[in-house]
């Protein structure tokens, strides 16, 4: 599995508590956002179904 980059704009209050979060729990704040959106993803699977997955959809045209 590849790595993709992006930019998040987030405001500065949630980025503090992000950080902080992120720290009491043994992670970066990368890994930590990481770690949030895979248990989201995960949650959206199990009550929603599989979702496809298409590498193409990161490709701008």
């Amino acid at each position: 599995m590849s790595t993709v980059f992006f930019n998040l704009r987030i405001d500065e209050t949630l980025n503090d508590q992000l950080v902080k979060i992120a720290a009491e729990e043994g992670r970066s704040k990368n890994k930590q956002i990481e770690y949030i959106l895979k248990d989201y993803v995960k949650r959206y699977i199990q009550a929603n179904g599989e979702i496809p997955a298409n590498n193409t959809d990161n490709i701008r045209k």
